[in-house]
């Protein structure tokens, strides 16, 4: 009994504390962007909005470049922030700069699928940027949660060629519950609209761009199991010029049970199974011979572990990989290629340093590419860079 007390107290603490930024998603091996599945951490209410009400009365940044039109990866991050709060039997929140719904590299490239033909879209189109979510949730027995994010409009103008107008516009739409052990969410884009290229080509000004998604997932917690599964689908329609249309979607379905082993208040070890099946496919309106399709499935097992080496000193880390199956098969205009040689092992590791109610948050190890000429490492695979100790660095505080 004293032990499951000590046990149930670190919890507690933990998830108001120790879960909070991009950077222990990563470290995990993670979704960065929407939180995880099946491990408790403040990012998934990017995914289900009603955790609004579970984690609160926090500050956090996320470390990065403000550039529009870049995307947000492990190398290159962007910066993003916000704070969440409570307010009697509810909860709000404000976020500023969170673009994972951002689908631009598919406006400037061939789409989602792997084809060669590069004529999807145009590198003129306007990104997605100044975005804001708003939160707000309650707790009436039933958690219940909605985010609503807006991309402020964006527009530009060259009085000297009226083929130069652009703008952009962006909305979507979150909601979640969680009812004892179960939870569901839902998510769609309302809107996401580009209009006008930039280029100075007559009727420039008449390609549009029209992005759709959605994304809908539930949980069980069964024991000490957790049972879940996930379908997000993104689409997009290209008109260039007002004449010629190009489609691209891509669909995935995530199913899987995963278990926390909690070894101490202090220390816990993750274990998943996980199975996805993937499908991408883009068609040209006048380039038939271009159009592609890729599928793949995969099964995978996940093992990550997260201890306080010291009061101020949290390590983290993680390894994950296909089993049994890793299958692809990718088509482009009339040829088929399939592929079940491909295995990949991910290691990711991470850090927390604590400072009272501050923490920082960062990946560990190893900054992908040569950093000078000299290195005899190359991409410094394997080696523990002191130098640059953490990247993708984020700052949180609690009250």
């Amino acid at each position: 009994m004293k032990k499951q007390i000590i046990v149930a107290t670190g919890l507690a603490v933990l998830s108001t504390s120790a879960y909070a930024t991009k950077a222990r998603m990563a470290a995990l091996g993670q979704d960065q962007d929407r939180g995880s599945l099946y491990i408790q951490d403040s990012r998934n209410l990017f995914r289900n909005a009603a955790h609004v009400n579970t984690f609160k009365n926090y500050v956090v940044t996320e470390w990065g470049s403000n550039t529009a039109g870049t995307a947000d990866t492990a190398t290159a991050p962007r910066a993003e922030g916000g704070f969440f709060r409570e307010m009697g039997a509810f909860s709000y929140g404000v976020y500023l700069g969170n673009n994972m719904d951002d689908q631009q590299a598919v406006r400037t490239g061939n789409g989602y699928a792997s084809g060669a033909t590069n004529d999807f879209g145009t590198g003129g189109l306007l990104d997605m940027d100044n975005n804001i979510d708003l939160y707000f949730g309650g707790d009436m027995g039933i958690q219940w949660g909605a985010a609503l994010r807006y991309g402020a409009k964006q527009e530009t103008e060259d009085s000297s060629d009226a083929d130069k107008k652009r703008e952009h516009s962006y909305m979507g739409l979150s909601l979640g519950m969680i009812m004892g052990d179960l939870d569901a969410y839902a998510s769609m884009k309302l809107k996401d609209e580009s209009l006008g290229n930039g280029a100075a080509a007559a009727g420039s000004n008449n390609d549009k761009w029209e992005g759709g998604g959605m994304q809908v997932g539930l949980g069980y917690n069964l024991g000490d199991l957790r049972i879940f599964a996930d379908y997000a689908k993104e689409d997009a329609e290209y008109t260039a010029n007002g004449a010629s249309k190009n489609e691209t979607s891509q669909t995935s379905i995530k199913a899987g049970v995963a278990k926390t082993h909690e070894v101490s208040s202090s220390s816990r070890v993750f274990y998943a199974a996980q199975y996805e099946n993937t499908k991408a496919e883009d068609k040209y309106g006048a380039n038939a011979a271009g159009n592609s399709e890729d599928k793949s499935s995969r099964l995978s097992l996940n093992v990550g572990m997260e201890a306080e080496a010291n009061s101020w000193l949290t390590l983290r880390g993680s390894v994950s990989g296909p089993v049994i199956l890793n299958s692809s098969e990718s088509k482009l205009g009339t040829v088929t290629t399939k592929d079940n040689t491909t295995s990949r092992v991910d290691v990711n590791a991470g850090a927390t340093l604590s400072f009272g109610k501050l923490k920082v948050d960062g990946s560990i190890g190893t900054t992908p590419g040569t950093r000078d000429n000299t290195s005899t490492f190359g991409t410094e695979a394997g080696v523990l860079t002191l130098d640059n100790l953490m990247s993708r660095v984020a700052v949180h505080y609690w009250f």
